[in-house]
């Protein structure tokens, strides 16, 4: 049990390893990439034949990140590390129906009318437009 004046954190407050390890990279004279440069990364690396995966694959000298994207391509889910890859690059591709300009649909709403006799029904057939006339033949 402590005792009033007991120090219970001799070391003091424990560092922040998050800054730290970001200052000790900087002090290191390592830089983070751009958006712009990691995605010229990653489509040059998709551009290379299997060899040359290969080789950078085992080379120990290259950044991780290399290497790991280097493994994804050439393991059995390679086609979706491609598709990833170039969708960091490029940004996902929207599919837009040309059809409605990318516009939701919206139908009319359908009118329900009651007639009562044959007349009343003759009237409203006239008043609707001919399917016909409406397309143009």
């Amino acid at each position: 049990m402590a005792k009033k004046g007991d120090v219970l954190n001799p070391k003091g407050r424990p560092r922040n390893t998050i800054r730290t390890m970001i200052k000790e990279f900087e002090d290191a004279g390592l830089v983070v990439p751009s958006n712009e440069e990691m995605g010229k990364m990653y489509l040059y690396i998709a551009t290379l034949n299997e060899e040359e995966l290969k080789k950078l694959l085992n080379d120990k000298e290259l950044p991780m990140m290399t290497r790991i994207i280097a493994r994804g391509i050439l393991s059995k889910k390679g086609l979706d590390v491609v598709d990833k890859i170039v969708n960091r690059a490029y940004g996902s591709q929207q599919h837009i129906d040309i059809t409605t300009n990318g516009k939701d649909l919206q139908p009319e709403p359908m009118k329900l009318i009651f007639v009562a006799n044959k007349e009343e029904l003759e009237k409203i057939e006239n008043e609707i437009p001919n399917t016909e006339e409406k397309e143009g033949k």
